[in-house]
């Protein structure tokens, strides 16, 4: 039998010619790409030098005398001698305050926070000033206050509020209040009552009782200083 021969299918490869109008056009377009990330670039190179002088400045340098600069280091310097201890003192207490609320889950809300707050600006406002001008006077911030009030409030939780007034002491107290008086007000008790010198009795008494708890824990803590003031 005749094998029967196979024929192979040549299958013609189709060239696609591209015009010359699309490749200048492809390779304009990628050089208008390249030239504006090179530019975005060198722009945010001259922000970050510009940022990096003025964060430099402001950081190293406080202040500046006939163009002489002058170091942000020695001011540190000098503030330390006048109030390093001080200052280093108030920073181990709060930070022993903060441990021991960690540690007992003792927290205060932002809404503890706030009614403190307001009772502070009521009393200093029926002196007849603002809280903004007081802390202005102080110093301080309002965030600084708000910190003062967190930790003021922690330390009463601990220690506890409960704590009882006679009123043979509030006798005692108003009887002292009006010996402090002056005769030509005709005023016996500053204008407080019975209610109002509990009141006072009793805040004296949880300071006490705070001082002897801040006290227990600066002497059962473990400082090490390694600044000498």
């Amino acid at each position: 039998m005749a094998k029967k021969l196979k024929t192979k299918k040549t299958v013609e490869k189709k060239q696609i010619v591209v015009p010359q109008e699309v490749v200048k056009e492809s390779a304009t377009s990628k050089i208008a790409i390249k030239v504006p990330i090179k530019l975005f670039l060198y722009g945010i190179i001259v922000l970050l030098i510009v940022g990096g002088f003025y964060f430099v400045k402001s950081n190293l340098y406080v202040a500046s005398v006939n163009g002489e600069l002058v170091n942000r280091f020695s001011l540190i310097k000098e503030l330390e001698k006048q109030g390093g201890k001080k200052v280093l003192d108030t920073v181990i207490l709060k930070t022993l305050i903060n441990q021991e609320a960690k540690k007992r889950n003792t927290t205060v809300s932002p809404q503890e926070i706030d009614a403190e707050l307001k009772k502070i600006e009521a009393n200093v406002s029926s002196q007849g000033s603002t809280l903004d001008a007081l802390l202005a006077q102080q110093g301080m911030t309002k965030e600084d206050l708000m910190g003062e009030i967190k930790l003021q409030l922690l330390v009463t939780k601990m220690v506890g509020s409960n704590v009882s007034v006679s009123q043979k002491e509030i006798d005692t107290y108003l009887e002292s209040q009006k010996s402090q008086s002056a005769p030509d007000l005709g005023s016996t008790t500053l204008g407080l009552d019975r209610v109002k010198a509990e009141s006072a009795l009793k805040q004296q008494k949880i300071q006490v009782k705070i001082q002897a708890f801040v006290a227990d824990l600066k002497a059962k803590a473990k400082i090490n200083y390694f600044i000498k003031y």
